[in-house]
């Protein structure tokens, strides 16, 4: 069995490696939070283009049928 000094510095190493871990998890999750907001930005920009593009797209001509002779 585990003596009183060894189960506080168990307690006192798990406890810190916790704080770490949370401390990492609060970053990652900052990032995942910015990575969203950049995704629906450039969504956004990319569907603009693609409405200006539409909207200046000139018809194609059409082949004209030459007259046989």
């Amino acid at each position: 069995m585990a003596t009183a000094k060894q189960l506080e510095n168990n307690i006192k190493r798990k406890t810190v490696k916790v704080a770490k871990c949370q401390k990492e998890i609060k970053a990652e999750t900052s990032a995942i939070a910015k990575l969203k907001s950049d995704l629906v930005a450039a969504k956004k920009k990319e569907a603009e283009a693609k409405a200006k593009s539409k909207a200046k797209a000139k018809p194609k001509a059409k082949a004209k049928a030459k007259a046989k002779k």
